[in-house]
């Protein structure tokens, strides 16, 4: 099996996929973190807060639910990619079982996914540091910080082990590349949109996109709430609430954990049909 992981991490890395998707990642986060930042400061030249304002935290929400489609589309790629350059064959016959091929590049797209997710955090912190003139109070507290990196970093993690699954099941690079961002930008939102205020309104933060954003959002929204209201937190209203999801994804009275485990949900399922369809289809 190690092997096997090896033989994966040296088709990642002997080509440029990964790190050109790594790019829009980086700027992705640089970009939402220095702008995040950069609007606190504007706020206070208007009115100034007896407490932090930290946007830094709604910024690595925003910036993650963003930049998990590339890393979406850079698991999808570890099978759709194989079949479309017919060196799958070659892969299934060195690494039998079939089985084996597929832990193997989860485990391998799971590290790179890894270093994705943390690159979104760390570019969406210089970004915030410079945005707000190295102000640590627009992050909110430390435990707060980490709490919502952590969780972005383990999102980022799922969707390119999500898309390992669907590039599995699919096993064409183009469609798996079209029908992935359709669904998550067109027919996911169509769906939300059809749902609000209906009977079965409920059922929106269970879709797969709004499982996925809502990891990171529904835990930052809360806790930059808490920290902007302070003891009247209990008093807030639930508008202002469905304001911040509107941007910054997740859904009100939503738990974060809820959304995660629906979401692994989703790649279990992604991955276990990847398994079944890829065991038996033919190769040559």
């Amino acid at each position: 099996m190690g092997g096997l992981v090896k033989a994966e991490f040296r088709k990642i890395f002997t080509t440029s996929l990964w790190w050109a998707l790594l790019i829009p990642v980086a700027l992705l986060g640089f970009g939402a973190g220095w702008l995040g930042t950069a609007i606190v400061g504007i706020i206070n030249t208007v009115e100034e807060f007896d407490r932090s304002v930290p946007l830094g935290l709604l910024s690595v929400s925003m910036s993650t639910n963003f930049s998990t489609v590339f890393a979406m589309l850079f698991g999808a790629m570890a099978f759709a990619g194989e079949h479309r350059n017919k060196s799958i064959t070659t892969t299934y016959l060195t690494g039998n079982p079939r089985g084996a091929v597929l832990v193997a590049k989860l485990a391998a797209y799971a590290a790179v996914g890894l270093l994705y997710g943390l690159a979104n955090v760390l570019f969406a912190s210089l970004g915030g540091l410079l945005g707000a003139g190295q102000d640590f109070g627009n992050f909110g507290g430390l435990t707060d910080w980490l709490s919502v990196g952590g969780v972005g970093v383990l999102a980022m993690v799922l969707w390119t082990l999500l898309g390992v699954g669907f590039g599995a099941l699919v096993a064409n690079a183009v469609l798996a590349i079209i029908v992935a961002l359709v669904y998550k930008f067109v027919v996911e939102f169509i769906l939300s949109l059809s749902l609000i205020d209906s009977a079965a309104a409920g059922i929106g933060p269970y879709l797969p996109g709004a499982a996925g954003n809502g990891i990171v959002a529904n835990l930052a929204v809360p806790l930059f709430v808490a920290a902007v209201a302070g003891p009247d937190e209990p008093n807030t209203p639930r508008a202002a609430f469905e304001f911040l999801h509107l941007f910054f994804g997740g859904s009100y009275g939503h738990p974060w954990w809820a959304s995660l485990l629906t979401f692994v949900g989703y790649t279990a399922v992604f991955i276990t049909g990847g398994w079944l369809i890829s065991r038996r289809r033919d190769i040559t």
